[in-house]
C-alpha cells in the first residue's frame, strides 16, 4: 500500500457522494455519534456489535464478516472508506479487520470525522439502505496482519519490534487504563518487556490529520522504530494499535507489521506473563535477546522476569 492508495481527503469523499462503488463507513467509540449526524451515504458499524465476536473475546467469524459486507453493499468492485471520531481509532480497527479478512480496496478518510466537520461539509441523519448486495466477497484470513499472544511472546527471539502505542503513563504502569475507560482495564499495569513506547498520536498533526510521509519516518525513528524491521503493534484493546498498524503498513508500506488486538487487556490479565514497569529498556529487543519467553511458549512455560521486570502473578 501507499498514501495514495490508502488515504483520501474530504474533497475526494465529497466528489464521490452517491457513487455506488464507494462505500462509506463510520465507526465511532459510541454509535450515537453517527446518529447525531454523519457524512451523507455513510453506514454505521458498531465496534462492539459488528467488529467483535458476540460471545468470545475474539474477532468475528468469516461468515459474520461476510454478512456485514452484504449489509453494507460491498462487492468485488467496491472501494470502502472508513472514518470516525477520536482521529479514527475505531475506524482504523475496522479497516484493519476488513484487510485481515482479505478485502483489498480499503481506505481511510484523513482526519476522520473531525476533518469533515472542520471543513464545514454537510451532515445528515438519514441512513442509507442496507442489505443491498446480492453477494459479497468471500472473507479469507490474511494471518500475517494479526499477532496472537504466542507470536508476541516470541517477538524478541524472532527479531521483531514490539511497539506499545499507549500513553506513557499506561506504558510505565502508572495507570491501568486511561481515565474514563474502567471497563478496559487489565489485572496488572505495565508493559511487555522489551517493548518501545511509541504513542499512537505522534503520527498526527495538530489538526488530527496524518503527518506527511517524510515527517512520519522522522518522528517514528525518533521514537526508536526501525522501519527496516518487522513490528507488532499493541495498545489496550487493539484500536489505537490498529491506527499505528495502518500508518506503518498501509501508508509507509512496511510489509511485515501485525496488530496484536488482544493487547494489554489480554497480556496484563493472564497468569504468569512477564511484565515490566517504568520507562522500559528496549535493548533486549534491539539485540534480539529473549524477553524471558522462548519462541512459541505458552504462559505457563515462560521464564520469570528478572531485575526491573515483574510477573502478573507476583505484583
Amino acid at each position: 500500500m501507499s498514501r495514495e492508495r490508502a488515504l483520501v481527503d474530504c474533497a475526494w469523499v465529497a466528489e464521490r457522494l452517491g457513487d455506488p462503488l464507494v462505500v462509506l463507513v463510520e465507526v465511532d467509540e459510541r454509535p450515537l455519534v453517527y446518529r447525531l449526524g454523519h457524512v451523507p451515504d455513510s453506514h454505521c458499524l458498531d465496534w462492539h456489535g459488528d467488529l467483535q465476536d458476540p460471545v468470545a473475546r475474539d474477532l468475528p467469524a468469516p461468515d459474520a464478516v461476510e454478512r456485514v459486507w452484504r449489509r453494507l453493499g460491498i462487492d468485488e468492485r467496491s472501494t470502502v472508506v472508513f472514518y470516525g471520531d477520536n482521529s479514527n481509532w475505531y475506524a482504523c480497527f475496522g479497516a484493519w479487520l476488513f484487510r485481515h479478512y482479505g478485502l483489498e480496496d480499503v481506505r481511510l478518510l484523513d482526519g476522520g470525522r473531525q476533518a469533515w466537520l472542520a471543513e464545514g461539509l454537510p451532515l445528515t441523519t438519514e441512513e442509507p439502505p442496507e442489505n443491498v448486495a446480492a453477494s459479497a466477497p468471500a472473507a479469507h484470513l490474511m494471518p500475517h496482519y494479526r499477532a496472537l499472544c504466542g507470536q508476541v511472546a516470541a517477538a524478541a527471539t524472532d527479531g521483531i519490534q514490539l511497539l506499545d502505542v499507549r500513553t506513557p503513563a499506561e506504558f510505565r504502569g502508572d495507570l491501568l487504563t486511561e481515565p474514563g475507560y474502567p471497563q478496559e482495564a487489565a489485572q496488572r499495569p505495565g508493559h511487555i518487556p522489551g517493548a518501545r513506547n511509541v504513542p499512537w498520536d505522534v503520527t498526527l498533526g495538530a489538526d488530527g490529520r496524518l503527518l506527511p510521509d517524510d515527517e512520519l519516518r522522522i518522528v517514528l525513528a525518533g521514537h526508536g522504530v526501525d522501519l527496516e524491521r518487522p513490528a507488532i503493534t499493541y495498545c489496550r484493546i487493539g484500536e489505537r494499535s490498529a491506527h499505528t498498524w495502518f500508518v506503518l503498513h498501509e501508508i509507509l508500506d512496511l510489509p511485515e507489521v501485525r496488530n496484536y488486538d488482544g493487547s494489554w487487556t489480554e497480556w496484563g490479565s493472564m497468569v504468569g506473563m512477564p511484565i515490566e514497569l517504568g520507562a522500559g529498556s528496549p535493548s533486549a529487543l534491539d539485540s534480539g535477546a529473549a524477553t524471558g519467553a522462548p519462541a512459541g511458549a505458552g504462559p505457563s512455560s515462560r521464564a520469570r522476569a528478572t531485575s526491573s521486570t515483574t510477573t502478573a502473578s507476583s505484583t
